[in-house]
């Protein structure tokens, strides 16, 4: 059911609009003029309002112009005479939603009536959505007040300031561990540029097959290939205007690399299937826990395109190096989890909030989400214990490691010139496999690392 305003100065049409209405149990007020119709909508406003073009005084489509400039939440029909094209062309341009033709076909306004309904009812969904995704994904979201989260608020402040609404803003490239926060990070830019409003696109490279990639990417024409039933805007075409955000782009094969080398250069999307050139006008932001220095060094990643996503680089620091930060990202989940759950937030007890400062979190702020979650469902009180966390730092004592036993194991002359640290922990690491026979958790332990610490090592340096 529906509060609908009808106008019309036709006492026999104002008549069957409302009996119809009325039979479908909307809720409806009736106007003879656009004037007295002002007076109404001030007492209330309507979900849809119907008027009749024609009206004294201020037409119909005023009205409609008035009304949708200041309540863009209202739903407008507006009536014109038959086969007045013109007509009809001047209520759209006013802001209508649709309109109908004298004589009214009563079947067809139930229907017309029912879309605009839902059309606007989508609208107010989209409309929450994404003020819901504004606030939660905004520079006040980087939670922490130690001295690489103020760094890092003040560089998301310093790029959102340096992106226009028409324009792209200059390409950037997150690193950082798992679990630092790059996609919040990747979200907070775009809404704290003037392209907020504009569609933020993430596109998984880690996830999705490299020629599903492809078609996902650039969009196809209909018999591009053997399953193109149909043609299908890209992902570059969908973040026209906005940001588009590739999580983990050094998973992107090689091939699809080179095509994405040619639009960061370019500005230009083909479909598959097409010669077609179309501009593309989006922010590009890509993330990375890899080491693409090193994969653009051996050839597993493009040089020229590390080059070019590399112009303004934000490194996440892990949460082992932002002590400062853990208890005010504790106390953040621990309120949204509680408010999920319904419940009163519990406090921290001082041993949890010692334990949480010295646990090195492998899996930084993803992993300390999950343990306030946990922690939240086993605690039997108003306090959470240290017990209830459930964490525990499982590295092996570090046995010291003298230059004549490196030498011994890893044949490492320092005679011969720089000894890059990375190719050191690449031979620990194949060292301590070769000596278990494969197995990472005992690998792990040898090395003095947590298993989520070890297998970072693994992805970072490409061991497989």
């Amino acid at each position: 059911m529906a509060d609908i305003l009808v106008v019309e100065d036709e006492e026999v049409t104002r008549h069957d609009l409302v009996e119809t209405l009325e039979r479908e149990e909307h809720a409806v007020r009736t106007a003879e003029s656009a004037e007295d119709a002002l007076g109404l909508v001030n007492q209330g406003l309507p979900d849809l309002l119907i008027t009749a073009h024609r009206l004294p005084g201020m037409t119909g489509s005023e009205l409609a112009a008035k009304l949708t400039a200041e309540h863009p939440s209202i739903a407008v029909i507006v009536v014109t005479e038959a086969h007045a094209i013109d007509s009809a062309l001047t209520v759209m341009r006013a802001g209508a939603d649709d309109y109908l033709q004298k004589p009214i076909e009563l079947a067809r306004l139930s229907l017309v009536i029912d879309r605009c309904l839902r059309r606007e009812a989508l609208h107010r969904e989209l409309g929450y959505y994404r003020n819901r995704d504004l606030k939660s994904s905004d520079i006040n979201a980087i939670i922490g007040n130690s001295s690489s989260t103020r760094r890092l608020r003040s560089m998301i402040s310093r790029l959102g300031s340096l992106e226009k609404q028409n324009g792209a803003g200059p390409t950037t490239l997150l690193t950082g561990e798992t679990g630092t926060g790059k996609a919040l990070t990747a979200r907070a830019i775009h809404n704290a540029s003037a392209r907020r409003s504009a569609p933020f696109i993430q596109v998984s490279c880690a996830t999705l097959p490299a020629n599903l990639l492809e078609a996902e990417l650039m969009g196809y024409e209909s018999g591009s290939f053997t399953d193109a039933r149909g043609a299908k805007t890209g992902l570059f075409e969908a973040a026209e205007g906005g940001t588009i955000f590739f999580d983990e782009i050094g998973h992107m094969k090689t091939f699809l690399q080179s095509r994405l080398l040619r639009i960061v250069d370019e500005r230009i999307v083909h479909r598959l299937g097409s010669s077609r050139d179309r501009t593309m006008r989006a922010t590009i932001i890509a993330a990375t826990r890899m080491d693409l220095e090193n994969m653009a060094r051996d050839g597993t990643f493009l040089d020229d395109l590390y080059r070019r996503i590399n112009v303004f680089n934000i490194a996440l620091a892990p949460l082992r190096e932002r002590a400062d930060d853990v208890v005010a990202l504790a106390e953040h989940f621990l309120r949204r989890h509680a408010a999920n759950y319904g419940v009163e937030p519990p406090k921290l007890s001082d041993g949890a909030l010692a334990a949480m400062r010295s646990y090195r979190w492998p899996g930084n702020v993803r992993e300390l989400g999950r343990v306030i979650a946990r922690a939240l469902m086993l605690a039997t009180g108003p306090v959470i214990t240290e017990h209830d966390l459930s964490i525990h730092d499982d590295r092996a004592p570090v046995v010291p490691v003298t230059g004549a036993t490196i030498n011994a194991s890893l044949d490492v002359d320092f005679t011969l010139g720089p000894v890059r640290i990375e190719d050191v922990e690449v031979r620990m690491i194949k060292k301590a496999m070769e000596f278990t026979g494969g197995n990472q958790a005992r690998s792990a332990r040898l090395l003095g690392l947590s298993r989520d610490a070890f297998r970072y090592r693994l992805e970072k340096h490409g061991l497989r």
